[in-house]
């Protein structure tokens, strides 16, 4: 087992209210999908982008930060919250699903811009593209490392861009996709069905994600949080690996060739499947320290949105309102959806301990991962 030393978080320095972003595009949104947005359970994010508001309107994007200035910065912070040698490490897993570019990868990029930190002889392990469940497989791949190299240490981390690849919002009229199904009923064409729900999944993205990046400290210490059993279970079914997806070039007008992010509406049911079977194989682990969640004092869930999370509340026979997963519905609120970083950002704003914390991601692949923390 591994233990968490450290955990910090960095976000950009512009925050939009879901209210105000809606006010700047109120005239374009039936009243439908303003109660949809309400519904999604984010009441604010972070943005890289300065002007987000006019972005989505259709004005170039202006960024004060990326990606990279992301991980960078949580990585600085850290350290120095940590307190300790920084040559004490010797291995960096950096992972991203919003990289600032293909080449080089987001570990590379980090190293380029902590020299005088960190050791230019540590070992660099990239995961990119790996959505929503790729912090616990970063902690595994730290463990066998850490295990092989008794007395170093690895720091994990996750960062995320991804207002820049919303798309903007330049039709005139947006629906709610029930509507749009109203609409088909009465002779809508299938073309136009087709493009008006995509163009509604669009302003959902817009309002649903957020950007952030984590840096977690791992090493073996006693008296800090250990990382015990993890889980992951992917593609239970052959068609769950197109329940998400992003292809490099779209073909929609607004998007000019940028990536497109494509989501099933099975996904938070599928999701919170593949939550449940995760954790249930955690607590049948031998070496789990709990049984039931009945024994878990947090159950940290990736913020896919308040749908998908009382979904997995569903299946878990957790209370939404629960204290066990107010952190969860939390970040959510503060912060949108992270994808990678969002489990990450529950870890860092856990102060107290007051007994196990069950971890639980999914996302594309589709994939997802549980594991069990719990004090030494």
């Amino acid at each position: 087992m591994i233990n968490l030393l450290a955990a910090s978080t960095a976000v950009p320095q512009n925050v939009f209210r879901t209210t105000e972003l809606v006010g700047s595009l109120m005239h374009k949104l039936s009243p439908e999908l303003i109660n949809t947005i309400s519904s999604l359970g984010v009441h604010q994010r972070f943005s890289i982008l300065e002007n987000y508001p006019d972005f989505l309107c259709g004005k170039p994007k202006a960024a004060t930060s990326s990606t990279t200035k992301l991980g960078v910065a949580a990585t600085k912070r850290c350290i120095h919250e940590w307190g300790g040698d920084p040559d004490r490490i010797g291995l960096l897993v950096a992972a991203t699903n919003t990289p600032d570019q293909m080449l080089p990868c987001l570990a590379s990029e980090i190293m380029g811009q902590t020299h005088g930190l960190l050791s230019r002889s540590l070992r660099t392990v990239n995961m990119q593209s790996q959505g929503c469940s790729v912090l616990l497989k970063s902690i595994e791949v730290a463990q066998w490392y850490l295990a092989a190299n008794p007395g170093e240490l690895a720091i994990v981390v996750m960062s995320e861009a991804h207002t820049p690849y919303v798309a903007p919002l330049l039709r005139g009229e947006y629906c709610g996709y029930r509507e749009i199904i109203r609409q088909r009923k009465q002779q809508l064409d299938p073309l136009e069905f087709e493009q008006q729900r995509l163009d509604t999944t669009f302003v959902i993205q817009s309002m649903l994600f957020g950007d952030g990046a984590v840096a977690l400290l791992v090493g073996t210490e006693e008296g800090k949080p250990a990382f015990g059993p993890i889980s992951h279970l992917t593609n239970d079914q052959p068609d769950d690996m197109n329940l998400l997806r992003m292809v490099n070039n779209s073909s929609h007008p607004f998007l000019k060739g940028r990536p497109q992010y494509f989501m099933q509406p099975s996904v938070p049911t599928r999701g919170a499947h593949y939550a449940k079977t995760t954790v249930q194989n955690v607590l049948q682990h031998p070496d789990s320290p709990v049984s039931d969640l009945t024994e878990v004092a947090d159950c940290l869930i990736h913020t896919g949105s308040k749908k998908i999370l009382d979904g997995v509340c569903s299946q878990l026979d957790l209370e939404p309102k629960s204290p066990k997963v107010h952190g969860s519905y939390q970040v959510l609120e503060r912060y949108g959806n992270l994808s990678s970083a969002s489990t990450g950002f529950m870890l860092a704003d856990k102060n107290e301990w007051a007994g196990p914390a069950m971890v639980v991601g999914f996302g594309v692949g589709f994939t997802a991962s549980a594991g069990i923390m719990n004090f030494n």
